[in-house]
């Protein structure tokens, strides 16, 4: 099986050579806030997109109970003053072929699919998903210390057990 080789030309070995030039990429977004569909070059799409610009992000409320973050509702501030909103557990953690249609509503971008609804995944929205895959790991932490802690407290009333076992042996 033949290997593929990549390697970096050298700018003067490439004198005479006319390489194509590259458009911006242009993108169809359905547009909620002007009501219309229209196409958007390069610089408005990464300046609205929904994973990019990102400043920051909170959960309006936590179960502390479950701890069960997939249900609650993300609040994205970025870095313009726009803010967007949806559950977390919205945010498809696979990988699916990347989505050639969009919406806009509130000067956020969102990748859609073909009814119109959300399509948020680890390969539309990265950051995103990797905003999800953190509140998992920080569940998983706080989780993880309640246990240690059970486990201290069981331990330290199995200690008060043996000394009043012990205590009222002696008494008598």
């Amino acid at each position: 099986m033949a290997g593929v080789r990549v390697q970096l030309i050298p700018m003067d070995e490439m004198e005479g050579v006319t390489l194509p030039s590259v458009s911006p990429r242009e993108y169809a977004v359905i547009d909620h806030d002007e009501k219309v569909c229209r196409v958007v070059d390069d610089d408005e799409f990464d300046a609205s997109y929904v994973d990019r610009n990102i400043d920051t992000f909170k959960l309006r409320a936590v179960n502390w109970l479950t701890l069960d973050v997939d249900n609650n509702i993300v609040d994205i501030d970025y870095e313009d003053g726009r803010r967007a909103s949806f559950v977390l557990g919205a945010i498809d953690l696979s990988a699916p072929v990347r989505t050639q249609q969009y919406g806009k509503s509130g000067g956020v971008i969102y990748p859609i699919d073909e009814s119109g609804a959300l399509r948020l995944n680890a390969t539309d929205t990265p950051n995103l998903a990797a905003i999800r895959r953190w509140y998992h790991g920080e569940a998983k932490r706080v989780n993880d210390e309640r246990i240690k802690i059970a486990e201290v407290v069981h331990a330290f009333a199995q200690v008060i057990n043996v000394l009043g076992s012990a205590h009222d042996t002696v008494t008598q």
